[in-house]
């Protein structure tokens, strides 16, 4: 019989699933990190971080040392390290993992990307708590309350 047999040797196929494996991991993922439970989370850091105890600080912060922003550094990028799966870091080796997390880490130092970020994670909060639709129901609802020749106000049951 010829053709093209199929090896599971490695070749196409250990591609297919690893590249099926990530992206499913990859997605997995995602869903993990903007489920609900963990916008809530964010959201408390950050107003822990911005609000300590619930009370603005009196005075700003005192410049972090040169030191300190490199101990930092080399802390997220051991939190960023821990999350990825033992089987992703032994596929694409740990040097490349780290210089991939350490561009993230970069990227977030930059003031516009920051910036742009903060309006985006922000303009998607906004949608998740759909604000809009609780306005216009109660819009609605007190609209409908104040009618004339409403029962409920009128007194009259139905």
């Amino acid at each position: 019989m010829g053709g093209i047999q199929p090896s599971w040797e490695g070749g196409w196929c250990a591609n297919a699933l690893s590249s099926l494996f990530y992206h499913r991991w990859l997605e997995v993922q995602v869903a993990n990190l903007t489920s609900p439970q963990r916008w809530v989370q964010y959201l408390r850091l950050l107003q822990e971080s911005i609000w300590p105890g619930g009370v603005l600080p009196k005075f700003p912060r005192p410049v972090r040392t040169q030191e300190q922003k490199l101990a930092a550094e080399k802390q997220a990028l051991q939190s960023l390290m821990g999350v990825l799966p033992d089987l992703v870091v032994e596929i694409l080796g740990v040097n490349k993992c780290q210089v991939s997390w350490g561009l993230v880490l970069e990227s977030l130092q930059q003031p516009l990307i920051n910036r742009h970020l903060i309006y985006c994670l922000g303009d998607i909060i906004l949608e998740f708590l759909d604000l809009s639709a609780s306005v216009e129901k109660s819009a609605a609802t007190t609209s409908a309350s104040d009618t004339p020749g409403n029962s409920k106000r009128m007194g009259v049951s139905s």
